[in-house]
């Protein structure tokens, strides 16, 4: 797998990871609340006392399930913070009643699980008066287990102590939360991941056209630089050239000295260099190394030029002899100027392989 899968995949897990995360987010943000009915029988007056409110709140990971019983305390530890912590029980089925502080609500839960309690009630702290708290107990979520605020709790706690059988149901209330912000988080997520993979398929695709139509450009300036080579004038150098061993001339590609028998290329600037060395370098950089004249932008200059003269008309009935003559002359020049293109253009010699097939189909 190259490195486009690798990171294809990697964004793939990446946006998988963050759905789950809005997720749980927007799960976090809504709770249930609780009914809660207490009865008892009051001894003072005979008579049986009940009340129920919706004072109440499921833990971040209980079971949300109605369950009732008979209140217990723990025996030794209201806390029930302790392992060996234990309730005593009367009857089936029981919830134990627990105060919060000083360990998790885990290990609260756990410690009354661990006995066959149905349900769990933790009353929060004193001085908290009916306020309650979000729990959170992942390390025991099968199990209804609820949160009441403090006074509530103290109340049932000392009739219990009393010796009063105090009974409890618990009933699912209401759902509370930000589904609206739930909902917000999950659209948003999957508008934000759509925009995206479609700006990057979209930049995707305009990169590869860009890149086809440099490629398509850098074949034509080829082309056009090798068709503008076949026409730079070439020749070879002599004993006596001035060029020819001195230290003050020199090829400026390869930085040697001219010698003789070099084929040597001149440009239109005067410029020479070795044609094994310009040749190749005009293929990259249609400039002459020297003063960047541009053997591309003089062609279409000479191309442009030619296209604006126009040919000479030959008559033969208003020409005088001497002006035959001179028509013969110019018919000759003529002639040879163009026998001198083709003679040019056949005896080109490419000492760089690289523009031999360029030429034959240039030929054909």
């Amino acid at each position: 797998m190259d490195n486009r899968g690798r990171y294809n995949s990697s964004s793939i897990w990446l946006m998988l990871l963050v759905f789950q995360g809005c997720v749980q987010f927007g799960a976090s943000l809504i709770y249930w609340t609780a009914y809660v009915q207490v009865t008892y029988f009051d001894r003072a007056t005979n008579n049986t006392v009940g009340s129920i409110c919706e004072c109440g709140v499921f833990g971040v990971n209980a079971l949300v399930e109605s369950a009732s019983g008979l209140v217990v305390l723990p025996n030794s530890d209201p806390l029930a913070c302790s392992a060996n912590t234990t309730f005593s029980p009367s009857q089936k089925p029981w919830i134990a009643l627990i105060k919060k502080g000083n360990c998790t609500y885990s290990q609260k839960i756990q410690a009354a699980q661990r006995q066959g309690a149905s349900a769990v009630v933790i009353f929060n702290m004193d001085g908290t008066g009916n306020n309650t708290n979000l729990m959170e107990h992942s390390d025991a979520d099968d199990i209804v287990a609820i949160m009441i605020g403090n006074i509530l709790g103290t109340k049932i706690a000392n009739l219990t102590e009393d010796g009063t059988d105090v009974y409890m149901m618990i009933a699912v209330a209401n759902a509370f939360g930000l589904w609206l912000w739930a909902y917000a988080l999950f659209f948003a997520f999957i508008g934000i991941t759509s925009a995206s993979v479609c700006y990057f398929t979209f930049l995707f695709i305009k990169r590869m056209y860009i890149n086809h139509q440099l490629r398509i450009q850098q074949r034509e300036i080829k082309r056009e630089a090798k068709n503008a080579i076949a026409k730079l004038h070439v020749r070879t150098l002599r004993r006596g050239d001035p060029e020819v061993d001195s230290e003050d001339i020199c090829c400026v590609v390869c930085t040697d000295a001219f010698k003789h028998d070099e084929k040597v290329t001149v440009l239109p600037c005067r410029h020479l260099y070795h044609k094994k060395c310009i040749e190749p370098w005009f293929l990259e950089h249609p400039t002459c190394p020297i003063c960047k004249y541009n053997i591309l932008k003089a062609k279409i200059d000479e191309d442009s030029s030619e296209q604006n003269i126009c040919p000479p008309v030959m008559t033969s009935t208003s020409a005088s002899p001497h002006d035959t003559s001179h028509s013969d002359i110019q018919t000759v020049n003529r002639t040879d100027h163009v026998h001198y293109d083709v003679d040019f253009q056949t005896q080109h010699i490419y000492q760089n392989p690289a523009f031999e097939d360029s030429v034959i189909m240039h030929q054909d």
